[in-house]
């Protein structure tokens, strides 16, 4: 991702493993201070990020809330389709986690989500 190569240096490589480096990328942005609202496109790729992750390694595939029982609930319209019949939210995950630091963890959620 090169947000994260061009800002810290880090080269995501859309391993299971690189999710702890995006919880980190995630909360020294926060401790620098950076407000939401500023971070957000980059909150936004770092969600579409890890959710390319769960299509990769955990055979899930991109959809939308649109239609399903979320579509109310969905932060964002992107889902994540995991087997067997999982959806999961992975951009509105990655905001949750820069608003709460690390009681919510990106890496923890995949891990959540792809444990049958």
């Amino acid at each position: 991702m090169s947000v994260a190569r061009s800002v810290s240096g880090v080269e995501l490589d859309y391993s299971v493993a690189s999710l702890e480096q995006v919880d980190g990328l995630i909360s020294g942005f926060r401790a620098q201070g950076v407000t939401e609202e500023r971070f957000a496109e980059t909150l936004f790729g770092f969600g579409c990020y890890v959710g390319e992750v769960m299509v990769r390694h955990a055979g899930g595939k991109w959809t939308t809330s649109a239609g399903t029982a979320l579509e109310a609930y969905a932060s964002f319209p992107l889902l994540v389709s995991l087997p067997p019949q999982n959806l999961s939210n992975p951009i509105g995950k990655v905001f949750k986690a820069f608003r709460n630091a690390e009681s919510d963890s990106v890496a923890q959620f995949y891990r959540a989500m792809t444990t049958n």
